[in-house]
């Protein structure tokens, strides 16, 4: 009797009705940060243009430095939030009123640490103005204390909406940032406003504050007005909870609170950037003291358009947050797949379009300074190529550092999630000390260069440590399949770094050509797996482009088939995706 083939279903919904943040699994994570990732590059498309148009422009450097100033301040906010969440939706799986309890007690602490770390930046340049004798530095202050007001409120309203996995909303709204800041850049470089204004930038995008506080009230589990009425101590959580739900309540429960939320400061710092914003901090420094100020202003400029791209690791952390709820639910719960499935397919899925973004940098790095941002290496009508080298070589630095942080963060992330906030906490805290110790010497003795050597030192230690972490505390067997990514990232690379450029245009030509046959290619060595196509239905039917959904399906399935290399192919019976062995 002829044997049957192995077959295994795999259930697919491709209705237009299924609500992807209902729906609990890993799915739900890598959708949620798949959302997330499609509008950030939106966003991160239109800084780029900024960027590109304000290459040479003096706002540059208040724009860079009030960017980096705003993420060391924010680091609090972002830290304490990543534990918020988890905590918040374990305890909404245990019983609502105990979520939404803890869930306006500690929004309420939130909103008031931001006013206090506001009020303190603004007040630092007139109390400590004899220290910070930089003019430059001490109107950046000033100004990031200013909005650093705004950003903390907007992050109270952003979390109720991520414990109810509504990125679909929080993605959308991350558009707004990047075009409100090219509009008004635009505006500031035609008609010459004082540059000192940009240093404001975040308060461009009020809209996007008023878009926030508008839906959390539609679809956050808790008011502005519990916010307003929650206590700040323990005792009056008790006094406001029903007797069944008081013994639920720790005696010290804000203390530990605080405690924990200070271990997923330190873990989430690289959600602000903190690595990149104190190397940063550390270099301006150096220039407004040994360098003078013709070259700082250069050197600051030259900086912020590097840092700029070197953001190739939040391809990474928009999964990071979904891991953090996925991860938290399933231990109430305790379905351990879902665990191990969640952080094999949000690490794989990421490391698709991570790998894929950062060898295109690196093959590019020449192409992409010299033909966007030629102006900088411009000295005296003649092109500089020794600085133009050095820029070159921190562009690759940069980059890979920063990549090297956002799977560490995305690891740590999984460890708060789980419970084991302080493990992940005590990694960052060692690296936040290499960086420390040796950046003053480095960038002393390489000068700005000596910024990328100290974050590769850096996130070569950090890594190994949260992926021993992770496998010590949740026992996780890695599935990726990553070495399968390698010989498409050869091609990618090869491709872009033969391909024959001669203008912006051909630049661009060739990101497209080179992105197009690195994502078709990625079925037929077998990366994308089947299971990725209920991520495809669920971003494409919530985006409102099912069509499009369905037609990179039916392609993902038929290179998938047509490859020698996989020993399964996936056909279509009665509307499940069915894998058997060819």
């Amino acid at each position: 009797m002829e044997k049957k083939p192995d077959r295994k279903e795999i259930k697919i919904d491709f209705s237009r009705n299924r609500r992807f943040f209902e729906q609990e699994g890993s799915s739900r994570v890598i959708t949620s940060g798949s959302l997330y990732m499609f509008f950030a590059l939106i966003n991160a498309g239109c800084i780029w243009i900024f960027i590109i148009l304000g290459t040479g422009w003096e706002g540059l450097k208040y724009f860079g430095l009030t960017t980096a100033i705003n993420g060391i301040v924010g680091l609090i906010g972002i830290g304490i939030s990543r534990y918020f969440i988890a905590e918040i939706k374990t305890a909404f799986v245990i019983n609502e009123e105990l979520g939404r309890l803890k869930a306006a007690t500690y929004s309420k602490l939130l909103f008031l640490i931001g006013i206090i770390m506001g009020l303190g930046m603004i007040l630092i340049p007139f109390i400590f103005g004899f220290f910070v004798k930089n003019q430059l530095l001490r109107e950046c202050i000033f100004a990031s204390g200013v909005t650093s007001i705004l950003l903390y409120t907007n992050l109270v309203f952003q979390i109720g909406l991520e414990i109810k996995n509504r990125y679909d909303i929080i993605a959308f709204l991350s558009i707004f940032g990047g075009i409100f800041l090219l509009i008004w850049g635009y505006i500031f470089i035609s008609f010459d406003i004082n540059p000192f204004w940009f240093a404001f930038h975040p308060f461009f995008n009020i809209t996007t504050f008023i878009l926030f506080a508008f839906f959390f009230s539609k679809q956050a589990p808790y008011s502005i007005r519990d916010i307003i009425q929650a206590g700040l101590k323990t005792r009056n959580m008790k006094k406001k909870a029903s007797p069944e739900i008081r013994e639920l309540i720790e005696e010290h429960q804000i203390l530990l609170y605080m405690k924990n939320s200070v271990y997923s400061m330190f873990t989430n710092i690289q959600n602000s950037k903190f690595f990149e914003d104190i190397l940063f901090f550390y270099a301006a420094i150096y220039l407004a003291t040994f360098t003078d100020p013709e070259y700082q202003g250069f050197a600051l400029s030259l900086l912020t358009v590097l840092m700029t791209y070197g953001a190739v690791k939040t391809v990474i952390l928009y999964y990071s947050a979904p891991l953090n709820i996925e991860i938290a639910e399933a231990c109430v719960k305790e379905s351990y797949d879902t665990i191990e499935a969640s952080i094999n397919d949000s690490t794989r899925i990421s490391s698709i379009l991570a790998l894929g973004f950062l060898t295109a940098m690196v093959a590019l790095s020449g192409e992409l300074l010299f033909y966007l941002h030629r102006d900088l290496f411009i000295d005296d009508g003649s092109f500089d190529n020794d600085i133009f080298f050095m820029a070159r070589v921190l562009f690759i630095l940069i980059i890979l550092g920063q990549f090297i942080y956002g799977y560490s963060t995305l690891f740590g992330n999984a460890l708060i999630g789980s419970g084991n906030a302080y493990s992940a906490a005590r990694g960052f805290l060692i690296t936040i000390i290499i960086i420390t110790g040796l950046s003053p010497v480095f960038i002393f003795l390489f000068g700005i260069l000596g910024m990328g050597i100290v974050m590769l030192i850096s996130a070569f230690f950090l890594l190994p440590y949260t992926i021993f972490q992770l496998k010590k505390k949740l026992n996780v067997n890695y599935k990726i399949r990553i070495y399968r990514l390698i010989p498409n990232l050869f091609i990618l690379f090869f491709l872009l770094w033969f391909f024959p450029f001669t203008s912006t245009i051909s630049l661009l030509l060739g990101i497209i050509l080179g992105a197009s046959i690195y994502l078709i290619l990625n079925p037929f060595f077998g990366v994308s797996i089947p299971e990725d196509l209920q991520m495809i239905i669920d971003l494409f039917n919530t985006l409102k482009l099912k069509i499009f959904g369905d037609l990179i399906v039916y392609l993902m399935r038929s290179t998938y088939n047509f490859s020698p290399l996989n020993k399964n192919k996936i056909i279509l019976e009665e509307n499940k995706l069915v894998l058997v062995k060819k």
